[in-house]
């Protein structure tokens, strides 16, 4: 999809679950940094639609609200709008330090969001704790009091969040993996890296929401 039919499809989801109109301009105000960026950069943006996409759809299967997923996924990587575009356009070659600079796109999303989307802010924070050298290692306290069972349901959205995020990227070019990924790597891949899901993206798969 390009990004006039992902943005399209961004609104007619959003008006299904209720996201107000209002919200739905909020949302992609905050991604305009990687929309009006250069080529690269703009990527990023369609990540972004297509993970809040997918993250609502993996609500489905889990049983889980999508609406708190879709917006939480949609800005999952707003962070990234801080990130210097020379780093964020990278697709090979990349360095430690490059790495390190990308780390710090969570920190900078949470920052963006709480003040308006407090909910999807505690959300973004879990994106990438659940891989290998996972971050950020601590994580700020709480912004409200939340009951014992919302703390157990922000990690739960945050996982989801990042078997979306992981299954989107690993369509992108990069070389990370020698290059081009086909669908049935990328399948053999989402196992390997998601050894706590493997019965969920097992079930992803028969679906046809994660599809070879």
């Amino acid at each position: 999809m390009n990004i006039a039919e992902l943005e399209g499809r961004f609104a007619v989801t959003s008006q299904k679950l209720g996201v107000s109109a209002t919200h739905q301009a909020e949302l992609l105000a905050l991604l305009k940094p990687l929309k009006d960026g250069p080529e690269p950069v703009r990527t990023h943006y369609a990540h972004s639609l297509r993970v809040g996409h997918k993250a609502h759809e993996i609500a489905r299967v889990t049983h889980h609200e999508p609406k708190p997923l879709l917006i939480a996924g949609t800005v999952h990587d707003v962070g990234k709008c801080e990130i210097s575009a020379d780093v964020l356009g990278k697709t090979a070659n990349w360095t430690e330090a490059d790495a390190l600079v990308m780390q710090e796109h969570v920190m900078a999303g949470y920052e963006i969001l709480k003040s308006h989307f407090e909910f999807s802010a505690e959300i973004i924070l879990w994106h990438h704790r659940f891989q290998k050298n996972g971050y950020p290692e601590v994580l700020p306290p709480p912004l409200h009091g939340y009951s014992e069972a919302t703390k157990v349901l922000i990690v739960e959205y945050g996982r989801i969040l990042a078997l979306a995020d992981v299954y989107d990227a690993l369509h992108r070019q990069n070389d990370k993996f020698d290059g081009d990924v086909d669908g049935q790597r990328i399948k053999e891949l989402m196992f390997q890296f998601n050894p706590d899901c493997i019965r969920l993206v097992d079930q992803l798969y028969q679906t046809g929401i994660f599809a070879v």
